[in-house]
């Protein structure tokens, strides 16, 4: 029945996830791949099934209650072990690249104030600061927010490639135009040798192309 019951979580499907659910309760305990039904949910970006699922929970972990965004667990977690706010989910995750990747910038605020490590990478092998987290899921409140708290721009990843790399593979223009206004480098290509604009246009984002090759003919202009 597990397996029955995250294939309904994968497919967003609330009336088979409460009929298991109510069938067999111990369910809400059960992981698959290491992930909880909250964060199976949260990965695949249902959002309110994940919300569901966290109130059948009797108690979120620090990585549950970043994902979804909330705050007043995080409070009571982090109040009687701080040290959770820089821990690894089984994933490879912090609570901070989390709060980031889904978007919840008040939790990612609440999480940096706590002493979260701003630009510490995963612990896994994509190796992303919670920046590209917020880069790579479209969050401009949220990556202003992070450089605002001295996120460094042109952090790379695994694979080279930096928050703008990712902000211009999405298309994003207002995220990509807060990282250039904080110095990120355009110039800088990622282990396959591309530069954020040949992204951008790969994709089909041709604002956000058109952004970045302007960026580089003003930088390539010479002063006279």
């Amino acid at each position: 029945m597990s397996a029955e019951f995250f294939e309904a979580i994968r497919a967003g499907d609330r009336d088979q996830v409460e009929r298991l659910l109510m069938i067999d309760a111990r369910l809400i305990h059960e992981r698959e791949n290491g992930l909880s039904p909250v964060m199976a949910a949260a990965y695949q970006l249902k959002p309110q099934l994940a919300e569901f699922l966290a109130d059948k929970t009797v108690a979120l972990t620090v990585f549950e209650a970043a994902a979804i965004g909330r705050i007043p667990h995080l409070v009571r977690l982090l109040a009687r072990n701080l040290d959770l706010v820089n821990q690894f989910a089984e994933d490879g995750f912090q609570p901070l690249g989390l709060a980031c990747f889904f978007g919840h910038l008040e939790a990612a605020e609440y999480l940096v104030r706590a002493g979260a490590a701003i630009n510490m990478p995963s612990n896994n092998e994509l190796r992303v600061t919670p920046l590209h987290s917020a880069a790579a899921g479209r969050h401009a409140p949220v990556v202003k927010m992070l450089l605002k708290h001295g996120a460094i721009p042109n952090v790379r990843d695994r694979n080279g490639c930096t928050p703008l790399h990712a902000a211009a593979a999405n298309g994003d223009v207002e995220s990509i135009q807060l990282l250039i206004l904080h110095g990120a480098d355009i110039h800088i290509r990622s282990n396959d040798d591309k530069f954020p604009a040949q992204l951008a246009e790969e994709k089909g984002h041709q604002l956000a192309a058109e952004i970045l090759k302007r960026e580089i003919t003003k930088r390539l202009r010479p002063i006279s």
